[in-house]
């Protein structure tokens, strides 16, 4: 089953290594994510859920102790006395935004049409009918998901598709004997 804990900011991916180290299944979900900095879009790593490790395990006395070992842990999300579980659905939702793999994500890709934002590749595809709004100026869309029953907005980046004359113009600019050559076979 898989579970939320609560750690020290900013060490989620080193204590997710060190849970790893001790054959626990963590996933911390992260994208890479555009920031517009001095007129350039440059990329950094971003934790969508600051504070917080998603844990896969046997829950019982044994793995909740090696887990509270981990120096930077504070606690699990729920009750005293059992903490709360994430339901299937959550946890695939947790699995997407963690590229399946706990590696970031990149930022989806999307297109206008008739005005309106969709996406044409990426994680945010499988997230569409939950999409809030979009935020094309920030290159962001805004969707809620639940985590523990409890209600999160997550902003996941994109990037515009490039427009196809732009990309015929690219085209044109090779060579055009190999551009012929493709064609003809």
């Amino acid at each position: 089953m898989w579970y939320v804990i609560q750690v020290k900011t900013g060490e989620e991916v080193s204590i997710s290594s060190e849970l790893k180290a001790r054959g626990i299944k963590t996933l911390v979900p992260r994208e890479n994510r555009p920031i517009r900095r001095g007129g350039n879009w440059i990329r950094e790593i971003y934790v969508f859920f600051p504070g917080y490790v998603f844990l896969n395990l046997v829950y019982n006395a044994e793995t909740y102790y090696q887990v509270k070992k981990v120096p930077g842990v504070i606690r699990f999300l729920g009750d005293s006395g059992m903490p709360s579980r994430l339901s299937h659905l959550e946890a695939e939702w947790i699995s997407l935004l963690s590229g399946g793999r706990d590696m970031p994500v990149e930022p989806s890709v999307i297109r206008l049409e008739d005005g309106k934002p969709k996406s044409v590749k990426g994680v945010l595809e499988r997230f569409t009918n939950r999409v809030i709004r979009y935020d094309l100026r920030q290159r962001k869309a805004i969707f809620e998901i639940t985590v523990c029953n409890a209600k999160k907005e997550v902003r996941l980046s994109f990037e515009p598709e490039q427009d196809a004359g732009e990309d015929a113009g690219q085209d044109m600019t090779e060579d055009p004997a190999e551009q012929i050559l493709q064609e003809a076979t």
